[in-house]
């Protein structure tokens, strides 16, 4: 009988262990740590971030006003790392944001296939925000039905920030990405 327990206590103890490798826990350092002279921020991470959080943001739709889930990675080396992500894996964006408060557009992508497991096509609003209080890359993903797929109740939530971490994680660098984002920020500036 004590072998028995014994036994399935092993077995629970691997296939916990084993779900574990399955998963992902990025919610600690990761990447290249490059320490800065920014108090504010002391590390950035190349490859990497310190951490990344979901925030609720308020989002004014005509008279409608919703709170939409941005997922954050924060202290990265780039704030643009989720929008060269989305152009490494599908080309220039579809349509682009301009918040008169910024000097970086929102750039959005739809009806893209995202994760391989399923055929779902998702919209994603990709931007960031470098400045002396905080630096983070950030993504905002809708499902075909208009759902958001970042909040608590949605199956593909850890599924999406799986798939931003490992491409931050993952990300090489694009000078096509940089040359077509300026040209874009320039056209914008000569018409203001």
């Amino acid at each position: 009988m004590k072998k028995l327990i014994l036994l399935t206590i092993i077995i629970i103890g691997i296939l916990g262990c084993s779900n574990l490798k399955e998963g992902f826990n990025y919610e600690n350092e990761v990447g290249i740590k490059t320490e800065t002279a920014n108090p504010n921020i002391p590390f950035i991470y190349k490859n990497g971030y310190k951490n990344f959080e979901i925030k609720q943001i308020l989002s004014l739709n005509k008279k409608d006003s919703i709170y939409v889930n941005r997922l954050c990675f924060n202290a990265v080396l780039s704030a643009m790392y989720t929008q060269r992500i989305m152009y490494n894996k599908f080309g220039k964006w579809d349509k682009e944001i301009w918040l008169s408060e910024t000097e970086m557009p929102i750039l959005i992508w739809e009806k893209r296939k995202l994760l391989d497991s399923q055929a779902e096509l998702f919209t994603v609003f990709v931007s960031g925000t470098e400045s002396w209080e905080e630096i983070y890359a950030s993504a905002i993903v809708f499902d075909s039905k208009d759902q958001d797929c970042l909040s608590e109740i949605s199956d593909n939530k850890n599924l999406l920030i799986k798939f931003f971490s490992t491409e931050i994680i993952n990300l090489s660098s694009n000078k096509k990405f940089h040359d077509v984002y300026s040209k874009m920020i320039n056209d914008h500036n000569e018409k203001k």
